[in-house]
């Protein structure tokens, strides 16, 4: 408190245990608390954007349920309604190694490479599909390998989701 005002960034307020809850539901549970600030974030590997909140569901969140300044930002991991939260924790980029793709959607593998990188995407089934729609395809192989040495070009074979890879 400075002269009577009170800091807003140390006010404590509860932080309510959303996990589970559909969107909607977590984030006006949320604001009633005092929370203003819920960013989301689909954990999915598919990288989507959130855009109708009542088609998700929380998986985790950031800070976890107690007390917290209510001025922090709440993050949400999400995922669609009808799909399965991701167990354990997510893999941990190492620098200068390739990461582990396979499953990621294209907009996810994109995102987890250094910006510089090219990247080549080829449709796995051999149809040469056109990757158009970044977030409904999946990677099934990748050079070079997991865990191995990046350098120059990244390519990337995939499918539709609801495909099999070959």
């Amino acid at each position: 408190m400075i002269a009577g005002i009170v800091m807003m960034s140390s006010v404590l307020a509860p932080v309510p245990d959303v996990s589970g809850q559909e969107l909607v539901r977590a984030i006006g549970s949320l604001r009633d608390a005092g929370y203003e600030r819920v960013k989301t974030t689909d954990v999915s590997g598919r990288g989507r954007v959130v855009v109708l909140r009542r088609s998700w569901k929380v998986c985790a969140q950031r800070p976890a349920a107690g007390a917290a300044p209510v001025r922090e930002r709440v993050e949400l991991a999400v995922v669609k309604v009808g799909e399965s939260c991701p167990v354990g924790a997510p893999e941990q980029v190492r620098p200068g190694l390739m990461p582990n793709l396979q499953g990621k959607s294209v907009r996810v593998a994109r995102r987890s490479l250094p910006g510089r990188t090219t990247v080549r995407i080829n449709d796995a089934t051999g149809r040469n599909r056109i990757v158009f729609w970044d977030t409904a395809w999946r990677v099934c192989t990748q050079t070079p390998a997991a865990a191995a040495r990046l350098e120059g070009p990244v390519s990337l074979g995939v499918v539709k989701y609801g495909e099999s890879c070959p």
